[in-house]
């Protein structure tokens, strides 16, 4: 049992990360084919990692240590087994004669057997639950496979990264595995109880969502955070240049790529979302930086100058708090605006007359 708590254990671990690294492609997926993030779909997807997680997990760990005579502890013990239907000849054998059902259940090659055909039948259950396949032929052969890529992970001494196996490969595996996906896929298909998480298309597909503005300005901010943190500030020594650099990046990324793509940054294009002016015509460089110019620099030139002073003179809180004070103001009117007006419209759209519009609606509408 230590060895499913420790899958258990490591996934809760990792599972964080995969989560934070997979939320940007999951929600662009979601944009894409249905128009909103659907809350229900999100929440069973995220069961379906961490499960997907802990069964992979399973079947590798405990990791052993490589020490001197590795494989001369393992040789002969550690053997493919390519016969089918093995556990029940392991099952009889272990009973020793005593045929009955309470002797079967507590044989450890059942346990086996039944912890085999329990591995795959949630990955049949989500199958047709979140994946939506109606065919139990396809969801059992991607359990037949789900099951061999296991098996050869194992065959394989997790690719060459062991000297040798430290886990048996049995043909018996892929025969429970695949049964278990079966089963997982027919129970889905007649469970009635669940909230409905089918990919449903969104009817009334005409405006955008706080999330979609929300997940650009993530997506354009983080891009442009680590390009200057990571290139950008490598480059020279000299503070003021540096600020000069990163005021040209964001002039550059903001502006001019939003001009040559029709009001998209990538984050935008992302989420389909692309920025248009109120009167219907073609954006300027005038509008775009009346929009960026004001309510991106500004607040970029007064951080780098209060940095300065904070680091030049530490002793004098005064500069701190204007800066803050500062974030403050433009934080309210660049974001919380956005949830008080109706119309979602926040300072730099209303000082710029423009407005986000999902980048499949035409410009003259």
């Amino acid at each position: 049992m230590n060895n499913y708590f420790e899958a258990i254990r490591t996934s809760l671990i990792y599972f964080p990360l995969v989560a934070l690294l997979s939320i940007v492609p999951f929600v662009y997926f979601q944009y894409r084919k249905i128009g909103y993030v659907q809350f229900d779909r999100s929440v069973v997807f995220y069961i379906f990692s961490f499960y997907a997680m802990t069964a992979f997990f399973l079947t590798v760990l405990p990791l052993p240590e490589i020490t001197e005579g590795f494989c001369e502890l393992r040789a002969g013990k550690v053997i493919p087994s390519f016969f089918p239907f093995r556990f029940v000849k392991d099952t009889f054998r272990e009973v020793q004669g005593n045929i009955s059902l309470f002797s079967i259940v507590k044989s450890h090659a059942f346990m086996v057997t039944a912890f085999n055909v329990l591995l795959l039948m949630p990955l049949g259950f989500f199958l047709k639950y979140l994946f939506q396949i109606k065919n139990a032929g396809i969801a059992t052969l991607i359990g037949f496979l789900t099951s061999l890529f296991f098996e050869i992970t194992q065959l394989t001494a997790l690719y060459g990264l062991y000297p040798c196996r430290y886990r048996h490969f049995e043909v018996d595996d892929l025969i429970t595995n695949t049964f278990g996906c079966f089963i997982g896929f027919v129970i889905a298909r007649y469970s009635d109880i669940l909230p409905n998480v089918s990919s449903k298309p969104l009817l009334n597909k005409t405006e955008v969502t706080l999330t979609q503005r929300f997940l650009a300005i993530f997506v354009d901010s983080l891009l442009v955070i680590l390009f200057a943190s990571y290139i950008i500030e490598g480059l020279s020594d000299n503070i003021w240049l540096l600020s000069l650099m990163k005021v040209g990046l964001i002039f550059f990324y903001f502006i001019f790529v939003s001009k040559i793509s029709n009001g998209q940054t990538f984050g935008k294009k992302l989420l389909g979302v692309r920025i248009v002016r109120m009167d219907g015509l073609r954006l300027t460089y005038k509008d775009l930086i009346a929009r960026y110019g004001i309510f991106l620099i500004l607040p970029f030139l007064v951080g780098e100058v209060s940095k300065f002073l904070i680091d030049t003179r530490f002793d004098d809180k005064l500069y701190l708090f204007l800066y803050l004070l500062f974030l403050a103001i433009w934080f309210f009117g660049t974001v919380m605006v956005t949830f008080i007006r109706k119309d979602h419209r926040g300072w730099l759209d209303r000082f710029a007359h423009t407005t986000q519009v999902l980048a499949n609606r035409r410009q003259n509408e």
